[in-house]
């Protein structure tokens, strides 16, 4: 039992190594991906946030709903954004030197694995677009336990398929004999957020499904954001001229889908899910 839990810990270590790899290398052009920041910001003007709520923004990236969370919570409330990654925790920096804010804290950690905090220590626990790279029931079962009883946890995730950029992007993979899960699938519906709160012990749920629109700069990043997706590793393992196949053949097929249904393109289909200790 020891052997299958040590090698258990290994595997999630590596895969935690691999996440954190992948978004050092993204962590300059992030922050140029205007969806993921409205993305962010919807779901928390969707939270009931107050001012003085101590929050935990679980991977925190850039830092996106870090901020707009510490505007909300005002001077006297406090937020802890929390990743895996340096390079975004370096970024999520600069954004916050660059306003006047001064009650957002940065840590380098596991969102998973808070064991510094004592439990019932936040008012809420936000993860924006970040729970799909982490162990769902890990996570949700570790932020159960650092809310306050009453405490609100809230997540962004997309429905199972959306959006269609990155359909097409694993449809093209497949062509090369990779083939790529979709990185929503087990959180991809709203059945299926409300049981990962229902089984972590969170009861008063709340899923709203909603569309956020990608903008052309969006789509013409598409390339990059599903190549280097923490979720899709394996087509970076192609050759350099697989790789250069792939993109010439993700590019036409995205165009032309943009041809033809252009509106289906340029927009995702997300879920808001919102759960009480």
């Amino acid at each position: 039992m020891k052997e299958q839990q040590l090698r258990h810990l290994a595997r999630t270590r590596g895969a935690t190594s691999q996440v954190a790899a992948t978004f050092n290398e993204r962590a300059k052009d992030y922050r140029k991906s205007d969806w993921h920041r409205r993305y962010a910001e919807r779901l928390i003007e969707r939270t009931s946030l107050r001012p003085g709520d101590l929050v935990l923004d679980a991977g925190t990236g850039t830092g996106f709903a870090a901020l707009a969370i510490a505007r909300i919570v005002s001077e006297d409330g406090h937020v802890v954004g929390v990743d895996v990654s340096a390079g975004m925790l370096q970024e999520a920096r600069k954004a916050i030197h660059a306003t006047s804010l001064q009650n957002i804290e940065l840590l380098e950690a596991d969102a998973t694995d808070l064991k510094r905090y004592s439990p019932s220590t936040f008012d809420a626990v936000i993860s924006a677009a970040a729970l799909l790279y982490m162990s769902i029931p890990k996570a949700l079962a570790e932020w159960h336990r650092l809310l306050k009883p009453g405490g609100v946890v809230a997540f962004s995730t997309m429905r199972t398929g959306s959006p269609q950029a990155g359909q097409l992007f694993r449809d093209c993979a497949k062509r090369f004999g990779i083939t790529l899960q979709d990185p929503n699938r087990e959180l991809g519906s709203a059945d299926r957020c409300r049981l990962a709160l229902e089984m972590s012990g969170f009861r008063k749920l709340e899923i709203l499904q909603e569309q956020i629109e990608l903008s052309t700069l969006d789509l013409a990043h598409a390339w990059e954001s599903n190549f280097r997706s923490a979720k899709h590793y394996a087509v970076r393992q192609l050759s350099p001229l697989d790789q250069k196949s792939l993109r010439q053949q993700y590019e036409l097929a995205l165009k032309e889908a943009q041809i033809h249904d252009a509106c289906a393109v340029s927009h995702a289909d997300v879920f808001y899910a919102f759960g009480r200790k």
